[in-house]
């Protein structure tokens, strides 16, 4: 396995909206480079059918240039964190409107068994009114201690609290302690973000009680 050097970016074309809707949807979703066979694409097709998804905030996305993917219907862009033969791994921020910007963080330290680095992705998009919504979307690192968790979310907030405007923060935050999603919480205050809490309890990956799959906003109003 080796670092990957660039972002990935998917661009469909450019005569086409490029605001967000009044009202749009969000997909959050640890896809464990999973994304590439027949069955996610099949139940990817009927989700998008069911749902109005414009925002995608996806983790551990697998991307191989030789083989079609469902998420190529989405402008979008991904930051590496792996690359293995012909695959590259990470974390992708996708729209149904091209973004405005987007840039990425690699984490500082490795995780402790693979010795990998996990990546962070910022995306900007222009919303009705002329204002700019940030979606950052964060794998964290995982098998490492207390005080290197929160250095690194610390990195990440950091970077996230340059943005004055609306924003989503969401991701896999590998939150399966006290120590941790405390950590997160107080993070997430700091910059006034209210946490989405869904009646879907099943549709959040948790460990020992712990959610580990946040949503994170502020400066928009939660429809559902």
């Amino acid at each position: 396995m080796i670092k990957p050097l660039s972002m990935i970016r998917n661009t469909l074309r450019l005569d086409e909206e490029s605001l967000l809707p009044s009202e749009f949807g969000l997909l959050c979703w640890n896809v464990h480079k999973q994304n590439l066979g027949g069955r996610f694409e099949h139940f990817f097709g009927e989700l998008l059918e069911r749902c109005p998804i414009d925002l995608l905030a996806l983790q551990e996305v697998k991307l191989n240039s030789a083989i079609p993917c469902v998420l190529d219907s989405f402008h979008f862009s991904l930051a590496p964190n792996i690359r293995f033969f012909n695959h590259i791994y990470g974390v992708l921020n996708g729209s149904r409107v091209p973004e405005h910007e987007t840039s990425s963080i690699l984490s500082t330290h490795r995780e402790s068994m693979i010795q990998t680095r996990k990546s962070a992705i910022f995306s900007t998009y222009p919303l009705p009114g002329g204002e700019m919504l940030l979606l950052a979307n964060l794998h964290a690192i995982n098998f490492r201690s207390t005080r290197i968790y929160n250095k690194e979310i610390e990195a990440i907030f950091e970077k996230i609290g340059r943005h004055s405007g609306a924003m989503i923060v969401t991701g896999d935050f590998n939150s399966w302690n006290r120590a941790r999603i405390g950590f997160v919480l107080k993070s997430a205050g700091a910059l006034h973000l209210q946490s989405i809490e869904t009646e879907h309890t099943h549709l959040i990956k948790s460990f020992m009680n712990y959610k580990l799959d946040h949503i994170f906003y502020r400066g928009l109003q939660l429809v559902e």
